[in-house]
């Protein structure tokens, strides 16, 4: 594992990688900090399960906990294709848990081979901002999550221009979705370029991806635009994974029929709510969601520090 080799001891915590028995544990130190910074929960264990079980992630390798002598989850860092997230428990901020966490996450990162190091830290931790911008840190973007209540009263809209939409086909649409991802999203400032079975994995394996919510759009034989949702049955909530549309078929109205038609069919699947997640280098579909009806909920920071091979760790 990418370990924390050369770091000062944290007294009474062992840093070790999670097992599968972990999982309840570490929802729940994720869904106390969740209460604290956001005011409402940001993961569900099929979720944490999914992620940890990705046929890309390697649990020992990509993914950190901090344990006490007792057995509590202090904290926990893990390892995405964008970068970092890492969690320090309510009850153990200020004893250099987090310190310990963007250490090993730096060395991990480094050990994949990557230029830059991403953290994602929630908008309203002080602590969390001052401990990387201390440590090299630059502030990158924000993500903020977008949702709007579902009333019901929803309706698909019809659309226009020779366009035809129509319901994701598991069995024949997730190449033409990946390379439409792919050519869509480059010029992203966090972009990695995926394999088509990494996609999959990432986006059409989860559980709780939900193939009869999510849409394609065609014009005559080529695709323009595709949404991905997950059924979040738990919180009676459709969210939004991935909204793509094709850069000649920006501002035709092709982003706001896919939001239309998702709320529509969220509403009728039982769902009281619709979310996803926008970055705020990307004001094109800010506007887009906020004139649907979507306002932001809280905010992610993402923060980036280049990796020097030759710097060494900090």
């Amino acid at each position: 594992m990418g370990g924390p080799e050369g770091l000062i001891d944290v007294p009474a915590i062992q840093f070790r990688a999670p097992t599968v028995g972990d999982g309840r544990a570490v929802l729940a130190m994720l869904v106390a900090r969740d209460l604290v910074d956001y005011g409402v929960p940001d993961m569900t264990l099929a979720e944490l399960e999914d992620e940890w079980s990705a046929e890309s992630f390697d649990l020992d390798a990509d993914a950190i906990v901090a344990q006490t002598q007792a057995g509590a989850i202090a904290g926990y860092a893990v390892i995405h294709r964008p970068g970092a997230m890492g969690f320090v428990s309510v009850d153990h901020e200020g004893q250099g848990v987090g310190t310990r966490l963007v250490h090993w996450a730096r060395e991990r990162e480094r050990e994949l081979g990557r230029a830059h190091h991403r953290q994602a830290i929630p908008a309203g931790n002080a602590r969390a901002r001052e401990l990387l911008l201390a440590s090299g840190y630059q502030y990158e973007r924000s993500f903020s999550r977008m949702v709007r209540p579902l009333e019901g009263s929803e309706r698909e809209p019809v659309p226009g221009g020779g366009l035809v939409q129509r319901t994701f086909a598991p069995e024949t649409d997730p190449r033409a979705v990946h390379a439409l991802d792919e050519f869509s999203f480059a010029a992203n400032a966090d972009f990695q370029a995926e394999t088509l079975e990494e996609f999959t994995d990432e986006h059409l394996r989860p559980r709780e991806f939900a193939p009869e919510l999510s849409l394609v759009v065609h014009d005559a034989d080529t695709m323009v635009g595709f949404l991905l949702a997950r059924r979040w049955s738990e919180q009676a909530v459709g969210f939004i994974d991935l909204l793509g549309v094709h850069p000649q078929w920006r501002g035709r109205g092709v982003g706001s029929a896919l939001l239309r038609t998702a709320f529509a069919r969220f509403a009728a699947d039982g769902l009281r709510e619709a979310q996803l997640g926008v970055a705020s280098d990307n004001p094109g579909a800010l506007q887009i969601y906020e004139r649907a009806g979507m306002r932001p909920r809280f905010v992610v920071d993402a923060y980036v520090r280049e990796l020097d091979d030759s710097a060494g760790p900090a």
